[in-house]
């Protein structure tokens, strides 16, 4: 007997994870010459330097083809980063929505106890 697909349970671990990226999470790059794994801060920071290695032998196109690949990694840095900022822009406008909203109680509390 066949179950329809709606009344399946879903696989995984659940569907309450954030849409937060995990700046934690290993990548593997295969550059033009060399094959680099690690975070994306690690592989960044290590074709920049092949980059430099490269421009320091006199293979200025090798240099930007490193570039190119560093440049796409820090993209994948300042996507994060640009998340980052709007949740924390989120958080604190929710903060001071439930301060302001808590001292509109307190003052309507107040007056109603001075009415009374």
């Amino acid at each position: 007997m066949r179950h329809g697909s709606s009344s399946r349970r879903g696989r995984g671990r659940g569907g309450n994870r954030s849409n937060t990226p995990n700046k934690n999470k290993v990548y593997d790059s295969s550059g033009p010459d060399v094959r680099i794994r690690g975070t994306a801060y690690q592989i960044a920071e290590k074709y920049e330097t092949l980059s430099r290695d490269a421009i320091a032998s006199g293979d200025v196109i090798l240099a930007q083809s490193y570039l190119q690949h560093a440049e796409h990694y820090q993209r994948i840095i300042s996507t994060w980063n640009e998340a980052n900022e709007t949740v924390q822009q989120k958080n604190t406008q929710e903060r001071t929505q439930a301060k302001n909203g808590n001292q509109y109680n307190d003052a309507n509390e107040e007056r109603e106890l001075e009415s009374a």
